[in-house]
């Protein structure tokens, strides 16, 4: 066991969230247990659940907190207050989906092991038997409803269609860049494909 760092409370918390979102993205929610996670901060598995009550709430736990961290970042490439991003930006925001995504992409270009994470678990969670399964499929909802509000400021002619498309695409250029971290520009390509899905305006 690694030896037990002195924490404060919120500190240890959020540590264990770290560490637990390496190990689910390395071995996948079925793979990671409480026990390895338990050895990486140096404490019990009791110590672990002492936080998170079971295995099934740490794991949303781990999705909520760095999904609010992704939102955060995306807001301060905006230049948007990032304590008022709620659920979602251009839920909030006059943000249009194009500029929406590509600081979505800027933002996951130095966050490779958070987007590995999302990956494996949205595979994973394709199972209704899946703790998580519920949780992605309202975030499916919710993305994909922000998507089109923001889709509407940019002024495409089916904002719903729009939204599905662009969320299609990033997910399957995020899985290519993945694959090849060294050898796919993320956010070069994502320019490609979302000066297609939605042409930039003259200016906007």
């Amino acid at each position: 066991m690694t030896p037990t760092v002195k924490m404060s409370a919120a500190e240890r918390r959020n540590s264990i969230l770290n560490t637990a979102m390496t190990l689910v993205a390395k071995y996948g929610y079925w793979g990671a247990t409480i026990r390895e996670i338990a050895e990486a901060e140096g404490i019990t598995e009791a110590g672990v659940l002492y936080y998170f009550g079971n295995k099934e709430k740490l794991l949303i736990s781990v999705i909520d907190h760095h999904d609010m961290i992704t939102r955060r970042a995306i807001a301060v490439k905006l230049g948007l207050p990032p304590d008022e991003v709620g659920n979602g930006i251009a839920n909030v925001f006059p943000v249009g989906l194009r500029e929406l995504t590509i600081a979505n992409v800027q933002v996951n270009e130095s966050r490779s092991e958070f987007v590995r994470l999302y990956s494996v678990l949205q595979a994973e969670a394709l199972a209704p038997e899946h703790p998580a399964y519920e949780f992605f499929l309202d975030r499916e909802h919710r993305v994909l409803s922000e998507y089109a509000d923001g889709a509407r400021r940019d002024g495409v002619e089916n904002p719903e269609s729009t939204a599905i498309e662009v969320l299609g695409a990033m997910d399957g250029l995020q899985l290519r860049w993945l694959h090849n971290l060294d050898g796919i520009d993320f956010v070069d390509e994502w320019m490609h494909i979302i000066n297609r899905l939605i042409p930039e305006h003259d200016g906007k």
